[in-house]
């Protein structure tokens, strides 16, 4: 996979979608597959993106399209020596054909040499690397770590006393995680945590006036692309609340649940086995790691898959299947776990996302009818974000403040 006949292996590229990259990057790494995590996108890379692709692409599509093409251009590069990774997934999402659209795009831009790599959600990302039960065994324990960071980033930063502080200690315990996944994972990654766990207990907080704490939902990339989200979170936290996102890890384990599902019904039964065993060793790497920080998490276990299936079942067929499935079970969830309000984000013209706005007056009349806001992003800034956040959070703290008053009576 990672040479060309001859002894020097190739580079894997990553673009960014989130930092969760880099714990890929620091685990292929680990297993001696030469890796550069691609820096955040920006104006230059969605500018390039916009030129090369058809135009009803989703905005992911511009922005890795972009990452690549602009590392290209740099007199360092050499397409023969290198591989793109552009995970894929079966079904109707735009999602499963980037990597199509992208061999095209890196043909006619002279770089036919390069090759793509794709996971596939088809196996729930096996089969990837010249061990990829190993690999992707430490690939998840670094997507806990990191989901879990993140967590503490946003239970943390809305209520720091010295700003910028809670930042600054992410990042110092990002480089502790990466380093951690690089050298193996296990003992390196608890540690790691341990090390993060009295970072944050150190961090002064003011948590005199609790805000409204709202659940961000939606399309995967942009849920974690700050870039191609405008920043949302950080948006929110300036109008006075709190957000709680849903995880990498959810995903992870929804792709399990579907290969579970499906492989039960086509009877192949070893193949629901395999996935059930990985499923319960995730879930024991998971707990090895949220025990080391669950002190400072108000929600720091993730609700189970089968729980999100529930929730949804009233309202969609979950065998139907793509990111609606999750973004309404989510959204279900927390609301049932005492949240203020809900943010749908999706690309332009998304399908689940679409599916899950057009759902949504149903889910909210069954949830008290909670604050609800769809952002659709098309690269074009035109979201009227503030305005529109701002009457989102105005809607959140007068849900906070009958939920409270009620719970009095």
């Amino acid at each position: 996979m990672t040479t060309n006949g001859h002894d020097k292996p190739k580079t894997v590229y990553i673009p960014y979608m989130c930092d969760h990259g880099f714990i890929l990057g620091a685990a292929l790494r680990a297993h001696g597959v030469p890796t550069e995590a691609l820096p955040p996108p920006g104006d230059e890379t969605l500018a390039i993106g916009l030129d090369l692709c058809k135009g009803r692409e989703c905005l992911p599509c511009f922005t890795t399209t972009g990452d690549i093409i602009l590392r290209s251009q740099q007199s360092d590069f050499d397409p023969a020596q290198s591989i793109l990774m552009m995970p894929t997934t079966n079904g109707p999402c735009r999602f499963g054909q980037y990597r199509t659209l992208q061999r095209n795009i890196l043909d006619q831009n002279g770089l036919a040499e390069m090759d793509i790599v794709s996971p596939s959600t088809k196996n729930s990302y096996r089969g990837f690397g010249d061990n990829p039960t190993k690999l992707r065994a430490l690939a998840w324990q670094g997507v806990v770590a990191v989901d879990l960071l993140q967590k503490l980033l946003h239970e943390h930063r809305p209520y720091e006393v010295n700003k910028g502080q809670t930042d600054e200690i992410y990042q110092q315990c990002m480089e502790q995680v990466v380093a951690g996944t690089e050298a193996g994972g296990g003992k390196a990654l608890v540690e790691a945590m341990q090390w993060t766990a009295k970072q944050f207990e150190a961090l002064p907080v003011d948590r005199s006036r609790p805000r409204p704490l709202v659940g961000l939902v939606g399309e995967i990339y942009l849920r974690f692309n700050t870039y191609s989200n405008q920043d949302v979170i950080r948006r929110v936290e300036d109008a006075g609340g709190e957000v709680m996102v849903a995880s990498m890890m959810e995903w992870f384990y929804y792709t399990n649940w579907s290969v579970k599902e499906f492989s039960w019904g086509l009877g192949k039964y070893m193949g629901f086995l395999g996935m059930t065993l990985v499923d319960k060793y995730q879930q024991y790497q998971e707990n090895k790691l949220v025990k080391q920080v669950e002190h400072l998490l108000k929600h720091p276990h993730e609700a189970p898959i089968s729980q999100l299936i529930e929730n949804v079942r009233p309202y969609y067929e979950p065998y139907l299947a793509t990111e609606a499935v999750l973004s309404m079970g989510k959204a279900i969830d927390f609301a049932k776990s005492g949240l203020c309000g809900i943010l749908n984000i999706m690309p332009f013209s998304c399908m689940p996302g679409i599916i899950t706005a057009g759902m949504a007056p149903r889910l909210r009349a069954d949830l008290d009818n909670i604050p609800w806001l769809d952002v659709i992003y098309d690269a074009q800034e035109g979201t009227n974000i503030n305005t529109r956040l701002e009457a989102f959070m105005y809607q959140a703290v007068q849900f906070q403040r009958r939920v409270a008053k009620a719970e009095t009576v």
